[in-house]
C-alpha cells in the first residue's frame, strides 16, 4: 500500500507540474476544443496560432500535428482544450485583444500586473519598441524614438503620430506581469464623407444607396458598417445589402433619410431629400394630372360645341 501511496502522489507532484503550461494557454486551448467540429485542419489552425502567441509548446506542437494528420489528432487537441477549461484561471493566462488607433494620432496599450515593475520591454513583433530597468531611464527603439512613452508605474505604453507602418502584434515581457497580454494594434484612417443616391424601381418603392466615392488604401471596407436613420413618419427597410434602403412611394416626399457610415473610430453621414428620387417632382401629382386631363379636354370640346350652336 506505501508503494501504491507513494507512486499516486508523484504522479500527482508531475501533474501539478504540466499544469502551468497548459492553464497559461487556456483561450488557446479553448479554441483548440473547437477541432472535433468541421475538421481538424479548418479549425486548428486559430489555435496553432494563439498556442504560439501564448509560447505553449506542447499544445501548439499537437496543433500542428492534427493539421498534419487530420481529424484524429484534432480530437486529441479538443480533449487537451476540455481538460484546460476546467481548471482555474489560479496561473498565468493568456488574453489577444484588438486595439484600434487614429491614422496621425494615439494609442495606449494597458498592462496588468500582480507586484511593482522592476523591467518593462515592449515588443513589436520581435523587434523591441522600448525597454526599461529599475533605477534607469526608458529607451525606445528604431521608429519609435520620440514616440514611444512608457509609464514605469502602470507598464502602460502610449504611441503617438500613427502610422499604418505602426500596425501589428505587441506584447509586453516582464516578471511582474500575471497575465501574457498580446495587443493587435490596427490604425485607421478618419472617412470620407459617403455619397447618397436614389431611383425608383419599377415595383413602386423608393430605393436608396450609400457609398463611399474613391477612398484610398488606407480605408479598410471591412471595418465599415452602414445605417439608416429615418424620420417616425417614414418606414425604412433594410435592402439586401447594408449599403441600401427602401421606402414606399407613398411616404411623405418631403422628409429627408441619412445615411451613416461608421467604423470603431469614426462615424460619417449624408441626407438625401425623398422628392428628388421620384421623376417630375412627385408621381402622385402627375397621376392626378392624368386623371384630370381628360375631363379638361371633354370639357372645352363641349363648351367649343355649345358656343358654335349659339352662333348659329
Amino acid at each position: 500500500m506505501a508503494g501504491t501511496t507513494g507512486t499516486r502522489t508523484e504522479s500527482a507532484r508531475r501533474g501539478k507540474e504540466r499544469l502551468p503550461d497548459c492553464i497559461r494557454c487556456q483561450p488557446a486551448a479553448r479554441e483548440a476544443g473547437r477541432a472535433r467540429r468541421g475538421g481538424a485542419r479548418r479549425t486548428v489552425g486559430p489555435a496553432l496560432r494563439q498556442a504560439e502567441l501564448c509560447r505553449c509548446g506542447p499544445l501548439a506542437e499537437t496543433a500542428r500535428t492534427a493539421m498534419a494528420a487530420g481529424s484524429a489528432p484534432g480530437w486529441a487537441v479538443g480533449a487537451l482544450g476540455v481538460v484546460c477549461l476546467f481548471l482555474k484561471l489560479d496561473f498565468i493566462s493568456c488574453q489577444l485583444q484588438d486595439i484600434y488607433g487614429a491614422k496621425g494620432g494615439n494609442v495606449t496599450f494597458y498592462a496588468s500586473k500582480f507586484q511593482p515593475f522592476t523591467e518593462i520591454t515592449w515588443k513589436k513583433g520581435k523587434d523591441k519598441v522600448i525597454e526599461w530597468v529599475e533605477h534607469s531611464e526608458p529607451e525606445a527603439f528604431q521608429s519609435f524614438k520620440d514616440r514611444a512613452y512608457l509609464d514605469t508605474v502602470s507598464g502602460n505604453l502610449t504611441i503617438t503620430k500613427l502610422t499604418e507602418s505602426d500596425e501589428g502584434e505587441y506584447e509586453i515581457e516582464s516578471p511582474s506581469v500575471k497575465d501574457i497580454s498580446v495587443f493587435y494594434l490596427r490604425v485607421i484612417a478618419p472617412l470620407p464623407s459617403p455619397s447618397a443616391s436614389c431611383f425608383l424601381t419599377d415595383d413602386g418603392n423608393i430605393t436608396l444607396t450609400c457609398e463611399i466615392m474613391g477612398h484610398g488604401d488606407d480605408i479598410d471596407d471591412n471595418l465599415i458598417q452602414y445605417s439608416w436613420e429615418c424620420p417616425s413618419a417614414i418606414q425604412c427597410h433594410r435592402g439586401s445589402i447594408s449599403a441600401e434602403a427602401y421606402v414606399s412611394q407613398e411616404s411623405d416626399l418631403s422628409q429627408s433619410v441619412h445615411c451613416i457610415i461608421s467604423n470603431p473610430l469614426f462615424s460619417t453621414s449624408a441626407s438625401i431629400t425623398l422628392s428628388t428620387c421620384v421623376p417630375g417632382d412627385n408621381s402622385r401629382h402627375r397621376y392626378v394630372l392624368f386623371a384630370i386631363l381628360p375631363a379638361v379636354i371633354c370639357g372645352l370640346l363641349f363648351l367649343k360645341c355649345f358656343l358654335g350652336r349659339r352662333s348659329q
